[in-house]
């Protein structure tokens, strides 16, 4: 989806709201001033708008949804849920019960089932969820789910490697007769197939954070998007990345021809309780350092980071990590259990 189409579809699923002045309706799209202007001559061109009294207004239905607000009552800046993303988040929580608990031998964690929800609702905010084609690299947090309960996607891929992620996830498509949801088994150590290549506007991902792994998943994520105006979102923490780490992995988005648009810091919270991981922090590198009790607040926290290709993508070279070891472990991995298989080796 180019940039152009995206700003389109938010102008009209604004407008299917009501009619709206140009000073009204710049805040409910992602454009500078010359390409909301453009857009704007496009559509009234196109005889999709009409310019009455100062005001915009649709001149036929879009085929979208009006648009179901995200921003935050309160500061008008923040995420909030509310009407329909109040609705998806009680779903989600009643089709959530039971997931599959975090295992220590792919790294995994979950966030927090609110954050989970308020993601897929900023992924919507910015034109990226309705209508696209979404590929998910990881999903332990179980996006699909909660972006399969808007039924706004045309296509969302989830590859994941975690077997039991997989069937929980095929079984809810199944039961709410979401087709459009698929999954496969996939070990990012492998090549990404090639019918999934070049296929999708919107990639998600939660990468490890060692310098390879990092550079391994995204490098996946990239070779799935179709070319300029195509998306990425992935979840990024302080506590495990060192602003060294950023800095090289931005350079690496950068000449990968993508642009750095949106960083929502700490977005997301990874719940002690909910997680039941208490045994993993028996091989935690943290907890050889200091005396250190469990942790009795939530401390893990990701910030949410959006990307969007301007020219490309091309996934620049890079070292990839020539074992498991390297694929979880670096020298700021301080946090991450020991797999199961590492433990002997």
């Amino acid at each position: 989806m180019s940039e152009t189409e995206r700003i389109k579809r938010q102008i009209l699923r604004a407008l299917k709201l009501r009619p709206q002045t140009f000073w009204e309706l710049i805040n409910h799209q992602d454009g500078h001033l010359a390409v909301f202007f453009e857009v704007l001559k496009d559509l009234l061109s196109e005889g999709r708008i009409l310019y009455r009294d100062h005001r915009f207004e649709l001149a036929e239905d879009p085929g979208l949804r009006p648009l179901a607000d995200t921003l935050c009552r309160t500061c008008g800046l923040g995420v909030e849920l509310y009407g329909f993303w109040e609705e998806i988040y009680r779903k989600f929580l009643e089709a959530t019960r039971g997931r599959p608990l975090p295992t220590s031998d792919y790294d995994q964690g979950f966030v927090r089932p609110v954050d989970t929800v308020r993601r897929v609702a900023y992924i919507y905010q910015r034109g990226d969820l309705e209508e696209t084609e979404i590929f998910i690299l990881g999903d332990d947090d179980l996006l699909s789910v909660a972006m399969g309960l808007t039924r706004m996607p045309r296509r969302v891929v989830v590859v994941e490697i975690d077997e039991r992620i997989n069937r929980f996830i095929k079984d809810f498509a199944k039961q709410e007769g979401l087709s459009f949801i698929e999954v496969y088994d996939y070990n990012v150590i492998e090549a990404l197939p090639e019918d999934l290549k070049g296929a999708f506007d919107v990639f998600v991902t939660d990468p490890v954070e060692t310098k390879k792994g990092l550079k391994l998943f995204v490098g996946r994520c990239l070779e799935a998007l179709r070319g300029p105006g195509a998306v990425g979102y992935m979840g990024f923490t302080h506590r495990e990345a060192s602003l060294r780490k950023w800095f090289e992995f931005e350079k690496f988005i950068l000449s990968a021809g993508l642009v750095v648009t949106d960083i929502l810091r700490d977005f997301a919270i990874y719940p002690e309780a909910e997680n039941r991981w208490e045994h993993f922090y028996e091989t935690y590198e943290i907890m050889k350092k200091l005396d250190l009790p469990l942790p009795e607040v939530d401390w893990y926290k990701s910030s949410f980071v959006r990307f969007e290709v301007v020219e490309g993508p091309t996934v620049p070279p890079f070292d990839p990590p020539k074992d498991l070891r390297e694929l979880y472990f670096d020298e700021e991995s301080w946090a991450t259990p020991l797999p199961s298989y590492l433990k002997d080796a």
